[in-house]
């Protein structure tokens, strides 16, 4: 192996692991995608129907694209009926910021580096490029799940300018497939899961209390249905024998004690200027207090 390589200290930025792979167009699951779109199971979401192309090659969004870095960070359980990644800052900031400070690394050993991070907000198919990067693998809930730190984890993207063969490969995983023991698609209570990797957002619980604007559907409206669900869901995480508990970053935690106190009086009496000043970081913000208070 030659001697040359570029290495990154990941874990001093927080990252549990990293891997890089080929920035290449993408053909394999583009079909499967589009039918997810063509049957309208992506909701409200029509940014997933716009910038095909750009999704399904990288060197549209970074010209001169030859990797793509990939790289975990963790995050914690729920509480307060709020999914585990939104108990503190907002996880776009957290994982980009530290992309940001990889990619100053990266500049010192790599003087003409060019690239961007990506965290979940442009088209960009992070589960699949972290799958080629070699760190896991896609579960039946549609989950990324690395077999040494389960599913709780955000991925960040850098799309550079860097050879991919200049970085020491991931080692090989002792498992490549979630299994087919199908408990999640049990856990689910809303029926989204309605197959094998095919979700419906129509009917998750996490869509539909973060992304959707519509009212909820009426079978799911009552506390009993959503599981006290108030923002996200996590019943197919916690089935799935894969689930890890983790270390989370400590910015992912920075609201936890006071969403753990609030009880539905609290969320249902909470004001939108108090509700802005208390969670102006968090992901809170994207529901919106309104969609907040729906379950109490």
């Amino acid at each position: 192996m030659s001697t040359n390589l570029i290495k990154i200290n990941y874990r001093a930025h927080g990252f549990l692991d990293f891997g890089a792979a080929k920035a290449e167009k993408v053909e394999e699951n583009r079909r499967s995608f589009e039918r997810f779109l063509t049957e309208g199971r992506n909701g409200e979401m029509g940014y997933l129907a716009r910038n095909l192309e750009k999704r399904f090659d990288p060197a549209l969004l970074v010209p001169g694209a030859e990797s793509m870095l990939c790289f975990l960070a963790p995050y914690g359980q729920a509480g307060g009926g709020v999914a585990g990644f939104a108990q503190g800052v907002d996880y776009h900031k957290i994982v980009k910021d530290r992309l940001f400070a990889v990619m100053e690394e990266l500049k010192s050993q790599f003087p003409d580096f060019e690239g961007r991070p990506f965290v979940d907000s442009a088209p960009v198919l992070e589960r699949y490029w972290a799958v080629q990067a070699g760190l896991g693998f896609i579960g039946q809930n549609n989950f990324f799940i690395s077999p040494e730190y389960g599913l709780r984890t955000i991925i960040g993207v850098i799309v550079c300018n860097i050879p991919y063969e200049r970085f020491v490969p991931h080692a090989p995983l002792a498992v490549t497939e979630c299994g087919s023991c199908g408990a999640c698609l049990r856990a689910c209570p809303s029926g989204a899961l309605r197959a094998p990797f095919e979700l419906d957002a129509r009917r998750c619980i996490s869509y539909l209390t973060i992304e959707s604007h519509e009212p909820l559907p009426a079978d799911l409206a009552p506390a009993a249905a959503r599981r006290g669900w108030r923002f996200g869901c996590e019943e197919c995480m916690r089935a799935c024998p894969w689930d890890k508990p983790l270390t989370p970053l400590p910015e992912f935690e920075t609201h936890r004690a006071a969403i753990a106190t609030m009880t539905d009086a609290d969320w249902a009496a909470l004001g939108e200027e108090e509700f802005e000043q208390q969670f102006a970081d968090s992901s809170l913000r994207r529901a919106g207090l309104g969609r907040l208070k729906e379950s109490s």
